[in-house]
């Protein structure tokens, strides 16, 4: 893999065009643990792989308010870039891209990536891009779609966009291993953010994993658990019974286990309870 390079005046160009189109997404939603990415970087990301290593292939995007796919649908000519978000935004920016911008294999895919992966979309992409909540948690789950997405053959990437408290950091590399994932590439501090992210930090390192023919995710199903920043430090955690009573883990029960173990203290149900996210399931 070598980072392909623009001259002044193609990177100029796009740049240009960048400026305009962005203008469609804008602020960042930081209920969904988003911090844009600088101009820059954008580019930089979607540069990582020459033009003809995306000719004709498969791309899929988990998310992209960092708006990459549209520098690499100037750039290259894919088969399919596909972007998968819940973001309200979303939809009219893809528009734009493949009406405007004439970036023909644009399209969106409503889903949320909490709920299991779309069938059809599984083993299909080479090339999967995604920048995670800043958890241990988001990333196993966008981790698990992403390699659900991927195909198996020992060609496929993941291009992960993440950041993480720095006494997790082990528990992230854990979470390659037990996925069978190779880190083929860390680039510490690749990302530049405008402002501050809730770390507190201005950058986020980027990883390319090769995913092998045995990788395989660690989250199959959906996904009922506290996933972003703020709902993970949070000190109670609300969990919804299917009888619509919420119990408080931290307050009510001292954790999620317990809630398991004993049951709806309303109706005794002891089977299914879901995180009671702000950000409701799509």
């Amino acid at each position: 893999m070598n980072s392909f390079q623009l001259n002044d005046e193609e990177k100029k160009q796009i740049l240009s065009k960048y400026a305009e189109f962005s203008s469609l997404r804008g602020e960042p939603n930081q209920e969904l643990d988003q911090y844009f990415v600088t101009q820059d970087t954008s580019l930089k990301r979607a540069l990582l792989f020459q033009p003809e290593e995306y000719e004709n292939k498969w791309i899929i995007f988990l998310g992209d308010m960092d708006l990459v796919g549209f520098h690499l649908g100037l750039l290259a000519k894919p088969k399919d870039l596909a972007v998968l978000d819940i973001d309200k935004r979303m939809p009219e920016i893809v528009f734009s891209m493949k009406f405007n911008y004439k970036i023909r294999s644009a399209r969106y895919i409503n889903h949320d990536l909490r709920i299991r992966m779309l069938a059809v979309l599984k083993n299909q992409y080479d090339f999967i891009f995604t920048e995670s909540p800043m958890t241990i948690e988001g990333n196993e789950v966008f981790l698990s779609r992403a390699v659900q997405c991927a195909k198996k053959d020992g060609d496929s990437r993941i291009i992960l966009s993440t950041d993480i408290k720095e006494e997790k950091k082990d528990e992230l590399y854990s979470l390659f291993d037990q996925m069978n994932l190779e880190v083929e590439q860390h680039i510490k501090d690749f990302n530049k953010y405008s402002f501050k992210t809730v770390l507190g930090k201005t950058n986020s390192d980027l990883f390319i994993l090769r995913v092998l023919e045995n990788s395989k995710e660690n989250i199959v199903n959906h996904y009922l658990g506290p996933m972003f920043f703020r709902e993970i430090e949070q000190k109670t955690k609300p969990y919804r019974c299917k009888c619509g009573n919420i119990i408080e883990i931290g307050k009510e029960m001292s954790s999620v286990d317990e809630l398991y173990e004993k049951g709806c203290p309303k109706c005794g149900h002891k089977e299914v309870f879901v995180y009671n996210s702000s950000i409701k399931l799509e």
